[in-house]
């Protein structure tokens, strides 16, 4: 009896295949929104305004020391780093380069995952579980006019982020960041 209860205690350990972490719903938001940000991305980005619609593809550097944007489309080719307080503008194709003095401003880019752990602690927040997916909803305060809703979908399995929605004061869609490709360090 002793080996049958141990047994069915441990089985998601002892069945092959299925022996990965099982982290739950605040475990996961904790490791995007609780600790300190290490990671690399190739993101899909999507700007939708009255006229018009703009894809960007970006690839998105961010740690303690840096927040970095590289624009990765063919026409368009441009570098923007944040280190230390400087803001740094690269265009590759002209070979020109723009350098600002202490400059805050990017870090409240809404790109970036840390954004929304600063807004965290000045909105609410809602998180949903649907399927395989866990949904943080912010209403965010004092972060611009027009942006006042955000919604992180990250991945109940990897507990990776799958997609950012930014959202006008009106519900309407401003932004979708699509995480083609994301690896935390």
């Amino acid at each position: 009896i002793l080996i049958l209860f141990f047994l069915f205690f441990n089985y998601e350990n002892w069945e092959n295949g299925n022996n990965i972490n099982k982290l739950n719903k605040e475990e996961i938001i904790d490791n995007i929104l609780g600790k300190e940000l290490n990671y690399e991305a190739i993101v899909k980005v999507d700007i939708y305004s009255n006229k018009n619609n703009n894809e960007y593809k970006l690839k998105i550097i961010e740690n303690s020391q840096i927040q970095k944007l590289e624009m990765l489309n063919e026409n368009e080719q441009l570098i923007i780093e944040n280190s230390k307080g400087k803001l740094t503008l690269k265009n590759t194709k002209l070979n020109l380069e723009k350098i600002y003095e202490k400059y805050v401003p990017i870090t409240n880019n809404c790109l970036f995952l840390t954004s929304l752990k600063k807004e965290t602690n000045d909105g609410k927040i809602e998180k949903v579980e649907e399927n395989e997916k866990i949904i943080i909803k912010l209403k965010i305060k004092n972060f611009s006019k027009y942006i006042k809703f955000k919604e992180l979908y990250l991945n109940k399995k990897s507990g990776l982020p799958e997609k950012l929605i930014v959202k006008s004061s009106s519900g309407q869609i401003i932004a979708c960041i699509k995480y083609i490709n994301i690896e935390m360090k």
